[in-house]
């Protein structure tokens, strides 16, 4: 099939398409050689396609997902008695509406969205189709076992000609795309780089691993994500790293905050406008952010703050895939990837009528949730490690952090999360003189607001290795080992015994 789609095509030679049987006992090392040959790309049915973008992040991958040709041939082979339905994923959305007067014509009488990795969702699914009587149900591989469990009768929904031709003309017209320079040329042009990878993103924490993970999985996929988290949490850099483990790593990254601008600004930003269309504007037109990411990846910061009155306009875009600029009766065609931000909890901005319920299911495709520092403090004395070293390097100092430091820092609320503490961690490097940053110093910086009280702030001047030392004799006398207190106290074994010497040696 895939040699007859470069027959066809006429713009590669067949002799270029590299066949791997994925099922074959050899297929690692035939993906491993396509590899060293500087193969460009990959396309493949999931989850090897998940898998070959984690392994491989520097080259293209393109899943192959069932398609609306696919959808209708299993309707076509469906039982004509009984009543039909179809649980529909996510890979045929921006199809949905217009199927559903076709699903109605063909007697499909239960059809809905779900998410594939979504067991929960997909098993709520399928009670609400077996309690509308639904006896043959069309879905993917995934609820094969749930379907069975319901005395449903499953049709597979896989990846079939449609499928295949649609990954295949998509990767080769992004690789002609490329070759051509058309996306790496939009780079120097915009000055939009994504600069972290995962890699930068510091802990190791289960909170934090697990989020990276997620990253993975989503990174190389073109759906829309939606990150949530407190301000401070780290989004953006989240966000430039799932750009960078996806195929449009090599177009531009564009960041915009939603909050920080006003409602007319943000629209023209946004979409652009030709020339003329208000007082102030460029002779020439502008043009506008999603044009300005074709190819790459739109950050959508604080989209929670977005004016009510554009988040139609951006749910029109995401769903026709096109931009109209101020003032302009012609639409642009874009390329583009959404990942979007907020530290609001919008499904209680939807109640409140502050944002749209359509455009919150159309951003949150994929949702991760960036934990707090306070739910990670695991990973403090890592960052905060991290941190000095790169400020001590570009001031031209040289510091270390007494042990103490690391309870106090430890027990601290962190309201302002990763970026207070990247704050605080600055001052210090510039303030302390001394190479050992004690307690004394980071309460100094710290403002005393938002310093936690604790048994009358025992973190003054000395008193922190008291009450730590105190802290440790109690746990000693419970019985517990020195493993048991260093992690009950978030500090290192070696560090506990040094707290037990120093203070017996006094």
């Amino acid at each position: 099939m895939v040699q007859q789609m470069t027959q066809a095509s006429r713009r590669m030679d067949p002799s270029q398409i590299i066949l791997i049987n994925g099922a074959r006992k050899g297929a690692k090392l035939e993906i491993a050689e396509a590899v060293r040959a500087e193969v460009v790309a990959f396309f493949a049915w999931e989850p090897m396609a998940t898998k070959l973008a984690a392994t491989y992040p520097q080259i293209q991958v393109y899943a192959i997902q069932p398609s609306v040709l696919d959808l209708l041939r299993c309707i076509y082979l469906a039982p004509k008695e009984g009543k039909l339905g179809a649980i529909i994923p996510f890979a045929l959305r921006d199809y949905y509406n217009d199927l559903e007067e076709a699903l109605q014509v063909m007697n499909v009488s239960f059809y809905r969205l779900a998410p594939a990795s979504d067991e929960r969702a997909l098993r709520e699914l399928i009670r609400r189709a077996a309690s509308h009587g639904v006896t043959d149900l069309i879905g993917t591989d995934d609820i094969s076992a749930m379907t069975a469990a319901r005395h449903m009768n499953w049709i597979p929904l896989r990846p079939g000609r449609g499928g295949v031709t649609r990954a295949f003309f998509k990767a080769l017209w992004n690789i002609q795309h490329r070759y051509q320079g058309n996306i790496r040329a939009a780079l120097p042009q915009h000055g939009m780089l994504a600069h972290y990878h995962l890699k930068d993103i510091v802990g190791s924490s289960q909170a934090i691993t697990e989020v990276k993970e997620l990253a993975k999985v989503y990174g190389p996929t073109d759906s829309t994500i939606l990150l949530m988290g407190e301000s401070g949490t780290g989004k953006e850099m989240l966000a430039q790293a799932i750009h960078n483990l996806s195929h449009r790593r090599y177009g531009p990254f564009v960041a915009v905050n939603c909050g920080s601008i006003t409602e007319s600004l943000l629209e023209s930003e946004l979409f652009g406008y030709v020339g003329g269309t208000f007082t102030g504007a460029n002779r020439d037109g502008k043009m506008g952010l999603f044009e300005a990411a074709n190819g790459g990846t739109l950050f959508l910061d604080e989209v929670g703050d977005m004016p009510y009155v554009l988040q139609n306009r951006l749910l029109r875009v995401l769903q026709e895939k096109y931009v109209r600029p101020v003032g302009s009766q012609h639409g642009v065609p874009i390329d583009v990837r959404v990942i979007a931000a907020t530290n609001k909890n919008l499904p209680q901005e939807v109640q409140k009528g502050n944002f749209r319920l359509d455009l919150y299911y159309r951003l949150s495709v994929l949702p991760i949730e960036v934990p707090p520092l306070r739910k990670r403090k695991g990973d403090i004395q890592e960052i905060s490690e991290s941190l000095l070293q790169m400020l001590d390097l570009r001031y031209h100092k040289s510091h270390t952090f007494d042990d103490c430091v690391w309870t106090f820092l430890k027990e601290q609320p962190w309201p302002g999360n990763v970026r207070q503490l990247s704050h605080v961690i600055e001052r210090l490097v510039l303030v302390v003189k001394n190479q050992t940053i004690q307690v004394t110093d980071v309460l100094r910086v710290m403002p005393r607001d938002i310093v936690a009280e604790a048994q009358g702030n025992p973190y003054e001047a000395g008193q922190l290795k008291d009450l730590t030392y105190e802290r440790i004799e109690k746990m000693s006398h419970e019985g517990k080992s020195g493993a048991a207190i260093a992690k009950a106290l978030g500090i290192s074994r070696s560090t506990v015994y040094r707290i037990k010497r120093r203070h017996e040696n006094q």
